[in-house]
């Protein structure tokens, strides 16, 4: 789960101590729509994993994003 963090604060600009598993779009004034899109391609890229429309619309949080990566096998080593 930090990988995710550390990866979503690199696209976003901000310090890694900004974000947590709780943190979104709602949370997050830098995380607009575009800055979304940015992510979910990092993700993408970095996880080797292909996103769905859905996917990517129902996502409010980080934890959101860790549940989608691991129902596509992403395996996380750290706890929440």
């Amino acid at each position: 789960m930090t990988q995710l963090i550390e990866l979503i604060c690199g696209v976003l600009n901000i310090p890694v101590d900004t974000l947590t598993h709780q943190s979104g779009p709602e949370t997050t004034q830098e995380w607009d729509s575009l800055a979304h899109i940015s992510i979910v391609a990092a993700i993408e890229q970095t996880y080797n994993v292909q996103l769905t429309m859905p996917e990517i619309l129902s996502v409010k949080t980080i934890a959101d994003f860790k549940v989608i990566l691991e129902n596509h096998g992403v395996k996380f080593s750290d706890l929440l």
